[in-house]
């Protein structure tokens, strides 16, 4: 694969090959227009690093030591703006600022963590799959944790999109994606997993506690994260594009923590994290029988299924006063 950093020194994990120091003006004009949407440096480093499984998936990595802002923001503007990709392309953060989640909820860096966004121009996928792309990237966060620690821990999905283990968050994903009559022309995903260090997070219902691989056991570094992540993306996308959707839902139920549990769900109609004790009173609550395709919830005694907000367990709302 591909890469272009500007912290060479730090990727021997993910088995650096030949390169060479470069300007920015030398490149061609797809990694200069890829630089400049991501990179701050004038010099960098441009060769190779081992391809992930499935080989020759991977086009291209960008690998940098700090962003100064989300580089999920800065591609998604890029492809907006028509920033052409030769294939599915992969940006690492080594930390960074401006980080976040869903609704601008904020996702702090550490040392030792994994900030990663990845695009996939024109995937091959019909804009009515649109539905089964939010299971994408947390299933692939869910399948890379398994991965790299042989099976020891047991993370688990919390509606819609965070990954827990052992009770505490541990990852989140981000999805977007652009589309053209009837189909879908790029898939952009963020994915932040904490590897080394939990990040001081206040608890909230919907966040009791926050926590990392290390802490769970695993002695794990962000670079084998980074090539555990790559590949399950790469398998799942592809499984996604030649067979549909029913291996991915499988997934997604058979990692939820929600169902048979009881639960609380709330709006969620302002950005930027809820403090504790300002959650309004919640809309819905019930015990969550099942997950349909679309990722709706089907709870006991509720007519409808539940299309968005945020869930919190009935045990967390009730240690929060709620």
């Amino acid at each position: 694969m591909l890469v272009l950093s500007d912290c060479p020194e730090r990727l021997a994990g993910l088995g650096r090959g030949e390169g060479s120091e470069a300007g920015v003006d030398s490149l061609p004009p797809g990694d200069q227009a890829l630089w400049r949407a991501l990179g701050t440096r004038q010099r960098l480093w441009r060769g190779t690093i081992r391809d992930p499984d499935p080989p020759g998936f991977w086009s291209r990595a960008l690998i940098v030591a700090e962003a100064p802002s989300s580089q999920f923001d800065a591609l998604r503007d890029a492809l907006v703006d028509g920033l052409e990709l030769p294939g599915p392309t992969a940006c690492v953060a080594l930390s960074g600022r401006g980080f976040h989640g869903q609704r601008d909820r904020p996702w702090l860096s550490a040392p030792g963590n994994l900030h990663l966004c990845a695009a996939f121009p024109e995937p091959g996928l019909a804009a009515g799959e649109l539905p089964s792309l939010p299971m994408l990237p947390v299933v692939a966060l869910v399948d890379a944790i398994r991965a790299l620690t042989g099976g020891s821990l047991r993370p688990g999905i919390k509606w819609v999109n965070d990954v827990l283990v052992d009770g505490r968050k541990v990852g989140g994903v981000l999805t977007s994606t652009q589309t053209q009559g009837d189909r879908v022309t790029a898939i952009l995903l963020g994915l932040g997993l904490n590897v080394a260090a939990a990040p001081p997070v206040p608890p909230t219902p919907f966040v009791p506690g926050v926590g990392c691989l290390a802490d769970a056991g695993a002695r794990v570094t962000w670079d084998d994260a980074a090539a555990a992540l790559l590949a399950a993306l790469g398998r799942r996308l592809t499984e996604l594009v030649g067979h549909g959707p029913a291996a991915l839902l499988d997934a997604y139920r058979d990692a939820s923590l929600v169902i048979g549990r009881e639960v609380r769900v709330f709006t969620d109609s302002e950005p930027g994290e809820t403090p504790v004790g300002a959650p309004p009173a919640p809309i819905l609550r019930g015990t969550v029988r099942g997950i349909a395709a679309d990722l709706s919830l089907i709870l006991d005694g509720v007519e409808a299924p539940v299309t968005g907000g945020r869930l919190a367990f009935a045990e967390d709302c009730a240690r929060f006063g709620l």
